[in-house]
């Protein structure tokens, strides 16, 4: 009787438990399953801190939240063989490429078709040399907006002359200065660089001449020429490479999450919006 008993109660509690099934347990449903997305991350060994930790935070959100596998190679100074062999290795749904300095290097991979996904470029500072510019045409490019630069530049320099003061310019034959800048008739104000290997004494002399109290270059220089330069007593700026921008990085991967989600990717350019560039300013 006793085992009766014993055995009728095993059976009860097997029926409880399959009628409790899963109850309890997480499970992943297979439609979750085929929408899972892979992204591989590539950022540059220039990146600030800041910047980095954004990175790190936002791929532990995007796979726990959102089932996305990834791997990330970070602190690089050029897309190289350790990129390669990812690419070769896996498929990716998307692949992230963040830091100007990376750029060159990127274009030249994108270009071979090692990976069917879908590249995004994005600008970690502003682009005094161009990096980007050949490197959008397979790609996506996130960018801070060139004609903002340009307004923010043209201001200040409209302020400047605004108070009425001398300045002398340096620049390249290829970079004229604009006329509103420097009028025609004020020629002996601008010294070129390029095949002029006596530019410092020639702007050392208009500098004295004209008692002048700004040098503005308006080309590139290198760190040399502008201390070259500050040894005539004068205000010197590099005009290309006045300006610093406060990037939103929390806010740009979440953007970029929303794209993925959102099967919303586009090849091309695409400048930052204003929650993602809170601040363009003069140095």
């Amino acid at each position: 009787m006793i085992i009766k008993r014993s055995m009728l109660m095993i059976l009860l509690l097997s029926f409880i438990v399959a009628g409790c099934g899963n109850r309890g347990i997480p499970v992943i449903k297979q439609e979750l399953l085929d929408k899972k997305l892979s992204v591989l991350m590539l950022s540059s060994v220039n990146l600030s801190q800041t910047a980095k930790d954004s990175i790190g935070s936002a791929l532990q959100k995007w796979r726990d939240a959102n089932f996305i596998a990834y791997d990330w190679i970070n602190d690089l100074s050029a897309v190289d063989d350790r990129v390669l062999t990812k690419l070769k290795a896996s498929s990716y749904d998307y692949i992230y490429v963040i830091g100007n300095d990376l750029f060159p290097s990127a274009n030249g991979v994108i270009q071979q078709g090692l990976n069917p996904g879908k590249w995004t470029l994005l600008q970690s500072q502003l682009d005094v040399n161009g990096s980007a510019s050949t490197a959008i045409e397979q790609a996506a490019l996130l960018q801070i907006d060139s004609q903002q630069i340009e307004n923010l530049k043209n201001q200040w320099i409209q302020n400047l002359m605004a108070q009425n003061v001398t300045v002398e310019w340096v620049t390249r034959s290829d970079r004229p200065i604009p006329s509103a800048w420097a009028p025609s008739e004020e020629a002996d104000h601008i010294v070129l660089l390029d095949n002029n290997e006596q530019w410092f004494q020639q702007l050392a002399f208009q500098t004295r001449q004209h008692y002048a109290a700004w040098i503005i270059f308006y080309s590139p220089a290198t760190e040399a020429q502008l201390q070259k330069a500050k040894t005539l007593g004068t205000s010197v700026i590099d005009v290309s490479n006045s300006l610093s921008a406060e990037l939103n990085w929390p806010q740009i991967l979440d953007d970029r999450l929303l794209v993925m989600t959102s099967k919303s990717w586009q090849k091309g350019a695409l400048n930052y919006n204003e929650k993602e560039l809170t601040e363009l300013k003069m140095k």
